[in-house]
């Protein structure tokens, strides 16, 4: 019964880490195109808005929100401290 147990166990470990190794290979952790030697960290950059006044008829004058530019995020080069960046192995 013990053996079964084990065996089972082995078997979702098994494909656990298969499913993570396929998510490794997205392309999500790093960068589109990196340099070698070069650390990245990627930083979320929030939606950007101007304030523009807008006159209505009469003397009603209103403030509204324009969206400039959209939430993203952005691959920012960082320092290593004389690291080298993290190997990865697929």
């Amino acid at each position: 019964m013990k053996a079964k147990r084990f065996a089972a166990a082995g078997v979702v470990l098994f494909v656990g880490l298969m499913a993570s190794s396929t998510l490794a290979g997205t392309g999500d952790d790093c960068p589109p195109n990196p340099e070698p030697g070069k650390c990245y960290e990627k930083v979320y950059r929030p939606a950007q808005y101007e304030n523009y006044v807008d006159q209505q008829a009469g003397d009603r004058i209103v403030t509204r929100q324009r969206k400039i530019r959209e939430a993203s995020f952005v691959w920012q080069v960082i320092p290593c401290d004389g690291r080298m960046p993290p190997r990865r192995s697929y």
